[in-house]
């Protein structure tokens, strides 16, 4: 039978640590220890804060140590590398909150003895090819749009038409009915059917939606922004995204002039330095 010792929320601050421009803490813990396979684990949230992260459009983490204090190592099979961008806080341009998820720590451990990797911060400002826009793009609709600093960055890019998109849909559920008799034996029938459900609903879309079809196989995608002719922010309500697909809900009509600005991680707009976080008690 499953135990599940410890569910636990801390709010807390663990010693700062410098990083050159930038310190960090420890201001959330999850620790979820348990024998069973699912949601076992330690999830810590980390806040990173320095005047740089105000000139940057992203952040990420890749942990190369993680230990307890018993010297269990918490980093998983496939390390912790976060290929997703986190942005800076709306409301304070200078920090950001990056989560992290590792291993869980022994039964025995009070404190992870250190967290320690880099950080990249995304600064396009030092590069001209970082940044890509295209204008006017909904008149792009349905075929390839050849952009100088997005073919350099190996990223592809398309507006999907709402027929293109129903086929791509009706290939997905071809997959995943496909797929029905493992995803039983894997999660058991009722979260078999959640999933589908929550996949069903991804796959509708509102009148106003902007879909992308993005090929991205190195990562480069940092973020992906919308304006008017003006350059004044389009903010979407929400966006989804499964597999290349990236779907943007807006409450109004996108204008037809309204153009397309993508971030891309280059060499020269990434800026990486070592951090280190020791002792953060565990609940």
């Amino acid at each position: 039978m499953k135990r599940f010792l410890s569910v636990a929320l801390f709010f807390l601050l663990a010693s700062p640590v410098f990083a050159d421009d930038i310190r960090f803490s420890v201001v959330e813990v999850k620790d979820s220890r348990t024998t069973g396979q699912f949601f076992a684990g330690l999830d810590l949230k980390l806040r990173a804060m320095g005047d740089i992260i105000a000139d940057a459009k992203g952040l990420k983490i890749d942990v190369t140590k993680a230990l307890d204090d018993t010297g269990r190592d918490l980093l998983k099979k496939d390390g912790q590398k976060c290929e997703e961008f986190t942005k800076p806080d709306e409301n304070n341009t200078s920090q950001a909150d990056i989560e992290l998820k590792l291993k869980n720590p022994a039964r025995k451990a009070a404190v992870v003895r250190e967290v320690a990797g880099e950080i990249s911060v995304f600064m396009p400002k030092r590069d001209p090819n970082a940044t890509a826009t295209v204008k006017a793009f909904v008149t792009h609709t349905g075929k390839p749009i050849e952009e100088k600093a997005l073919k350099a960055a190996g990223v592809g890019l398309s507006v999907m038409t709402k027929k293109q998109f129903d086929e791509f849909k009706e290939q997905q559920k071809k997959e995943v009915k496909s797929k029905e008799g493992e995803m039983v034996r894997e999660f058991g029938e009722a979260m078999t059917k959640a999933l589908q459900s929550l996949f069903g609903g991804f796959m509708e879309i509102g009148e106003n939606s902007i879909i992308l079809d993005v090929t991205d196989p190195g990562n480069k995608v940092v973020s992906i922004e919308f304006s008017d002719a003006t350059g004044k922010a389009l903010r979407s309500g929400s966006s989804m995204k499964t597999g290349d697909i990236r779907v943007f809900e807006f409450n109004e009509p996108v204008p037809q002039d309204a153009q397309l600005t993508i971030y891309l991680a280059t060499p020269k707009s990434m800026v990486k330095m070592p951090f280190s976080i020791t002792d953060i008690a565990l609940p």
